[in-house]
């Protein structure tokens, strides 16, 4: 029986069986070229490549190497990317900064800021608590309308004594005037002591936990 040879790369992998190439590998363009030229030297003489085909997987190759060339060019925009954030993140040392968070980082002798974002006119209830989640004080406040509140806590106990420095914790609820239960945005605001990093995401350091340069609301020298 007459069985017609198959031409291309197809053929050549039947008559040539090449290393199986582990999925997790991509197919470079030097691969692809090595292939093209081995194809060419073991091709059948009474069946040689046609010139439609040759110039198809020419255009393969070409393409190949434009993908690959593209690709490099991303990975470079992409590091060119992390280091403009990072570089910006460093500016955040030593400021001021509001982001979401409740805790609060008290210094005796000073009073203690901190904030909330109300969707709606509310009589709000601030329980202060401390490191054991006690409440050691609370603050009575109200707003007329949907607000973001800047909080000032004198530092003081419900009996009005000095509380040592360290960090507190705060929870804020309220009630609107139909009675309803309003749940206000903890904002916590803080000094950036120090930029971290998670993997090649930089991390801003504020009253001891790790938040995002996105978070960040508002920033003050």
């Amino acid at each position: 029986m007459d069985v017609k040879q198959q031409s291309g790369l197809a053929g050549l992998m039947q008559k040539n069986p090449t290393p199986q190439i582990d999925r997790k590998q991509e197919l470079g363009k030097d691969q692809f070229l090595q292939l093209l030229v081995t194809q060419l030297k073991y091709q059948d003489p009474l069946d040689p490549m046609k010139n439609d085909e040759f110039i198809a997987q020419t255009a393969q190759f070409s393409a190949l190497e434009q993908m690959q060339q593209v690709n490099e060019n991303i990975t470079m925009q992409s590091g060119l990317h992390r280091q403009v954030v990072n570089a910006s993140t460093v500016q955040y040392i030593g400021k001021s900064v509001l982001a979401p968070g409740n805790t609060i980082e008290l210094t005796a002798g000073q009073p203690a800021q901190f904030g909330a974002d109300v969707p709606t006119a509310a009589n709000l209830t601030v329980d202060i608590t401390d490191r054991f989640g006690r409440v050691v004080d609370t603050l009575q406040l109200s707003t007329n309308q949907a607000d973001r509140l800047e909080i000032e806590w004198d530092g003081h106990d419900a009996n009005n004594q000095p509380l040592p420095s360290g960090t507190y914790g705060f929870k804020i609820k309220g009630i609107n005037s139909l009675g309803d239960m309003v749940l206000p945005v903890a904002l916590m605001k803080g000094k950036v002591s120090g930029v971290s990093y998670q993997g090649d995401k930089a991390m801003l350091s504020v009253n001891g936990k790790l938040i995002a340069p996105t978070e960040v609301l508002a920033a003050t020298n």
